[in-house]
């Protein structure tokens, strides 16, 4: 976290950058406001999107507010090319996100590790141009994503029914409020030069790991009805044969018994109502 506040500071201008802490005691809220000089929100409540609810609630109207994950490094230029895509944007866009790119552990990643399976590390690489997206097809990712304040805020900010809450695994706040503010007629956008560099620990690179996190994104997927059950039993039996089939060959594997926990995730989620943790 100390790289990431440090990274954001040298390029923001000051009284711009804010921490946000989510269902902390008094003791460790304590401790950051003693670690950070700046302007520290205290969330209660534990809840990724509760937190970020906190920040759009202390936010401006006319504000843009930006996420930057604490394990994410912000490349030079992120903050620049932030300030001048949103000065140059009409008044449709209303979320603007960019690239997350690896810094891997000493020893680089396993050999099993492809690029299908990448998002499973919260990685984006949307390609060299900007571009307008549709987030029914693909999304920008929290760990590097801004908003508009009064977009989001017309949408209700983020939803406290996904996102990660204490050891609840979740996903999909940020992916369900890009898709509201373009269902609301909004755009939005992606920008390749605003990139930022996700730090991945030792412990995401092993196959559970890989395989609990799409299995809980998957999970997301199928308490929003995003997929329908039948396409998610079949593509689960599919890509659960094509994995035995690819016993031996690492990278191939991988792919297909990540795509079988995801559409096991799917069918699991469809059984869930949404809750609020």
């Amino acid at each position: 976290m100390t790289e990431a506040l440090g990274a954001v500071s040298r390029q923001t201008a000051e009284g711009a950058l804010v921490v946000v802490t989510s269902g902390l005691d008094e003791s460790a809220v304590a401790g950051h406001r003693t670690a950070f000089a700046g302007t520290l929100l205290d969330e209660p409540r534990p809840g990724l999107s509760r937190a970020r609810n906190r920040a759009l609630d202390w936010a401006g109207e006319d504000d843009v507010l930006a996420f930057v994950d604490d394990d994410a490094v912000v490349e030079d230029g992120w903050y620049e090319a932030l300030e001048r895509t949103w000065r140059e944007a009409g008044a449709e866009v209303a979320c603007i996100g960019g690239p997350i790119r690896p810094r891997w552990p000493s020893g680089g990643p396993p050999t099993w590790i492809s690029d299908p399976i990448l998002p499973a590390l919260t990685l984006l690489d949307l390609g060299p141009a900007v571009r307008d997206i549709d987030p029914a097809v693909t999304t920008v990712y929290g760990a590097n994503i801004s908003f508009s304040v009064a977009a989001l805020r017309r949408v209700g900010g983020f939803d406290p029914a996904f996102g990660h809450s204490g050891r609840r695994v979740f996903f999909s706040e940020e992916d369900e409020a890009q898709r509201a503010l373009v269902r609301l007629g909004y755009v939005v956008r992606y920008v390749p030069d605003a990139a930022v560099e996700h730090v991945i620990p030792p412990e995401r690179l092993t196959r559970r790991s890989f395989l609990r996190r799409r299995f809980a994104y998957g999970q997301t997927l199928g308490v929003r009805r995003a997929r329908p059950r039948s396409l998610a039993a079949r593509q689960a039996l599919s890509s659960g044969a094509g994995s035995v089939a690819a016993l031996g060959r690492q990278k191939l594997f991988m792919e297909r018994a990540v795509r079988a926990a995801e559409n096991l995730g799917v069918l699991y989620g469809s059984t869930r109502p949404r809750r609020i943790a």
